[in-house]
């Protein structure tokens, strides 16, 4: 039997987004444990579902670990599979204790709902390509004005524009609730994952934006990389390079090659340019969370398969000039790659006058 606490995976299971604490599976039943407050709504979503409270009061004070033991134990469980990765440090350890005093075995196994999750469906597919179109129809507002709609504005109120109007097509919020859209202008274009400040876009500046939409709990993310009025030095032979690393990644993206072949095709393009590598796997799978299965990382001998929807990102990062990065999003169909985002990345496109 498994027991799952990540609310991605919970919410994959069930379809209940909030409320559910744990959720115990295993062959022919389970039960999802909730809070006082939320009981009524988690008991509608989740169907005939069993959902149970760990106290009877909710001003009682109840162990969530311990009471999940109890019940595991008093139904005749002498295991349970749990996924570690999926939850903190102090949830695992109060799980193990309350597990070693109850007569309860533990058993790992990472990247439990991993076979399941990165491979979409067909309603997951169609929520995917409508936050691609949310997130592209309020990038494409943005930059509606030019150079002089960006042009004195700072990262931050850029950001929050984005977002807004991501919203305003009909999102329920912008797509990285962890860390927010992705804004970096001049220099700071250098830093693969800049928080938006207060350094206001000038002309002549690289403008790196890094953005999403979330609908119905799934995402998008793409990044483009704009130039504002003219094209810095670095960018004339780093842009070429890096869209080349984006395509050869995408010719690999095969069902049955490996992901670090992916990750490989992109990062030898780059650092055969003479550019250095970027620090991070050149793509992963998106859906319930911004981030999330399959890893392309370069040591990955996992395979690609058909129904997997992920990004290619590649990038240069050159401190004190700026960086460049392209992302797309692409599914891995039986012929080969289809990519879903659709506004442009050639070159003389992303200067923006």
């Amino acid at each position: 039997m498994a027991l799952i606490c990540d609310p991605f995976d919970i919410a994959y299971l069930t379809g209940v987004r909030e409320g559910i604490s744990w959720l115990a599976l295993w062959e022919g039943g389970g039960f999802a444990v909730t809070r006082h407050m939320l009981i009524r709504e988690v008991s509608e979503e989740i169907g005939e579902f069993e959902v149970l409270l760990p106290s009877k009061r909710s001003i009682d004070r109840a162990s969530l670990e311990a009471f999940v033991v109890s019940e595991l134990v008093r139904r005749g469980f002498g295991a349970v599979t749990v996924n570690p990765e999926g939850m903190n440090a102090a949830r695992y350890l109060a799980l193990d204790e309350m597990a070693t005093a109850g007569g309860l075995s533990i058993m790992h196994e990472e990247r439990m709902l991993d076979p399941l999750r990165q491979s979409k469906d067909p309603v997951e597919r169609r929520l995917i390509c409508r936050c691609i179109e949310i997130a592209e129809q309020a990038f494409t507002e943005v930059l509606g004005e030019g150079a002089a709609g960006l042009v004195g504005r700072s990262e931050r109120e850029l950001a929050r524009e984005l977002e807004s109007r991501m919203i305003g097509l009909g999102a329920d919020r912008q797509g990285f609730p962890e860390t927010g859209v992705i804004v970096a202008s001049g220099p700071n274009s250098a830093s693969a994952h800049h928080a938006p400040g207060s350094r206001r876009v000038s002309p002549g500046d690289t403008l790196l934006i890094d953005w999403g939409a979330e609908l119905d709990g799934y995402r998008s993310d793409m990044t483009r990389t704009l130039f504002i009025g003219n094209l810095p030095e670095f960018a004339v032979e780093a842009y070429p390079v890096v869209r080349s690393a984006l395509e050869l990644a995408a010719g690999a993206l095969q069902a049955g090659n490996t992901m670090g072949q992916v990750d490989h095709a992109a990062r030898e393009t780059v650092m055969a340019a003479g550019f250095p590598e970027f620090h991070y796997g050149v793509g992963h799978g998106i859906g319930l969370a911004i981030h999330e299965a399959p890893w392309l990382r370069a040591h990955s001998a996992d395979r690609l398969e058909a129904g997997m929807i992920t990004t290619i990102e590649p990038g240069i990062y050159l401190p004190g000039e700026g960086g460049i990065r392209i992302e797309s999003i692409y599914e891995v169909l039986p012929g080969g790659p289809q990519r879903l985002d659709r506004l442009p990345t050639s070159l003389e496109q992303m200067v923006i006058h």
